[in-house]
């Protein structure tokens, strides 16, 4: 992105879209106004935002390089020959994510070798039917008129606008993974692509709850909940109004306007006791890297309460959506898990993952899981889950193990059952990594600090007073999750030395392991020792 005048005699610069160097051969521009350009002059073409010119002027315009400066963009360096490039809401976590591997880690580069890493979006440009450049309405992980000839090699996220990205992070493509697969389909909520599907499919009492989402929602929004009765009812009035139900999700186009309707999961675990969160429910916040063909889940976690007890059959969605009350900036209970992994009762370590699986894989398919207070157990949980649910990443593992520059920043929420499972909820794709920064810097301003929720004992949680730890905490170990993740995308450090992320195991192998071992110490329990 640039800034640029619109004429000679402006005074103020406007946002605009580098399009070409070459402009007169391939843009068709408005040249109103710079007539007195010569031939030597050096001229860009570029695209203003529409939202900022008046009616009338048109966008594609040629101009003097002169006229415009860089903007919306800037290439920090590191302190060991990487350069990086990042979104301007996570630039401070990327600086401390960087600032410790510089200090800790050998990135053994050539002190002549330059690598870029970029976790950025901008605007690219394609040609129209009449052969012209114009914005495409996709992005790309660099800008356009960067010159990277310098850097050896280039780490991107793939960009929110890229296919397989959006299979994940829209909920009706993502349901379209899932719904046919047996395992996956287990540990999402019950979900239907239509009004139909959903009325037909009614619980033993027939007093369930829905959900009705916009594929393409965040934080909270453009989420309804209703009643079997109420749903008959929307159904009946749409019906009325010529619309006869949602998208089928076969064949069509689906985009984030379109909608998906969840039943709500009515057997959720909560604290139990007198603190102050008991008898909220909770959702859990993960983070996912894909990359070289595998995908990784971080033992560092965000445990998120509502604000009022948990009710299975509230249909109020501030009580039971609980990012809604994240980003109207109440005080939502959190508590970031961010303890050292623990090796468990068999001395394994969060990140051995084949061995950590404590799901029975016998023929029955029964899960032995007991409910659980202990967050070990909760974040164990998760990562079962994501085992069962490894098919609807196959396509963006497929990209990265093609070209292992290419990697998937991702979060997710989940939420724990009565029966100590976890139900993944959603995928979010460049999400908001800015809250803790946010927050924190308010709370240091002056504005506004938030209490720290601790484990006090098995089952017991208290809060402090308004403090600016809780923030500190949240963007230390934000920041960790971006250091162990730039240390696996650009291998500084073998995958199973880096102690916070686990491996997402395809649930195949996962059952065979586990279905050999349960084999195994089934026979030695009839030898005579």
């Amino acid at each position: 992105m640039v800034k640029c005048l619109y004429d000679i005699n402006d005074a103020s610069y406007y946002e605009a879209m580098f399009l070409t160097s070459n402009a007169v051969d391939q843009i068709n521009p408005n040249v109103d106004g710079i007539s007195i350009i010569g031939h030597n002059t050096n001229t860009i073409g570029i695209e203003f935002d529409r939202h900022e010119l008046d009616e009338g002027e048109e966008a594609q315009k040629v101009v003097p390089i002169s006229w415009c400066m860089p903007n919306g963009y800037e290439v920090y360096e590191s302190d060991s020959n990487v350069d990086y490039i990042v979104e301007e809401n996570v630039e401070k976590l990327f600086h401390r994510a960087f600032k410790e591997l510089s200090n800790n880690q050998s990135l053994n580069l050539d002190k002549n070798e330059k690598v870029l890493f970029s976790y950025s979006q901008h605007e690219t440009v394609a040609k129209d039917k009449d052969g012209y450049i114009k914005k495409s309405g996709r992005t790309t992980p660099i800008p356009v008129e960067m010159d990277t000839s310098q850097y050896k090699t280039i780490y991107s996220a793939l960009t929110f606008s890229h296919p397989a990205v959006q299979q994940i992070d829209n909920k009706l493509k993502l349901y379209q993974l899932y719904k046919d697969d047996p395992l996956a389909s287990n540990v999402f909520p019950k979900s239907y692509s239509s009004y139909v599907d959903a009325l037909l499919d009614a619980d033993e009492t027939g007093e369930d709850i829905f959900y009705i989402k916009t594929a393409g929602g965040t934080r909270g929004e453009d989420i309804y909940i209703k009643s079997r009765d109420e749903l008959a009812k929307d159904y009946q009035e749409r019906k009325e109004e010529g619309e006869y139900d949602l998208v089928s999700g076969e064949g069509d186009t689906i985009d984030e306007g379109d909608v998906i309707i969840q039943r709500a999961v009515t057997d959720l675990y909560t604290v139990d006791g007198d603190g102050p969160i008991s008898g909220r429910r909770f959702d859990i916040r993960y983070y996912l890297v894909i990359t070289d063909g595998k995908v990784y889940v971080h033992s560092n976690m965000l445990y998120k309460w509502s604000l009022g007890r948990y009710d299975p059959t509230n249909t109020n969605v501030d009580t039971q959506v609980i990012n809604i009350g994240t980003y109207s900036g109440q005080d939502v209970p959190r508590l970031f898990f961010v303890e050292t992994p623990v090796k468990d009762e068999y001395g394994n370590k969060w990140n051995n993952s084949q061995r950590k699986r404590r799901r029975s894989f016998d023929k029955t398919g029964d899960d032995d899981r007991q409910s659980s207070t202990n967050r070990h157990d909760w974040r164990d949980a998760v990562a079962d889950a994501l085992d069962d649910a490894s098919g609807v990443f196959e396509h963006l593992k497929e990209i990265s193990r093609d070209d292992p520059t290419k990697y998937v920043l991702a979060g997710g929420d989940a939420i724990i059952k009565e029966d100590g499972s976890a139900i993944i909820i959603e995928f979010n794709v460049w999400l908001d990594f800015a809250g803790p920064y946010k927050r924190l810097t308010k709370c240091l301003s002056g504005e506004k600090c938030h209490g720290m929720y601790l484990q006090n004992s098995v089952d017991e949680y208290l809060v402090t007073k308004p403090t600016a730890a809780a923030e500190i905490v949240s963007s230390e170990a934000t920041a960790e999750v971006m250091r162990d993740m730039i240390s696996m995308v650009m291998k500084v450090q073998p995958a199973d030395e880096i102690e916070g992320f686990r491996e997402v195991v395809d649930r195949n192998m996962g059952s065979y392991f586990d279905l050999m071992s349960n084999r195994l110490r089934a026979l030695l329990s009839y030898l005579p020792f």
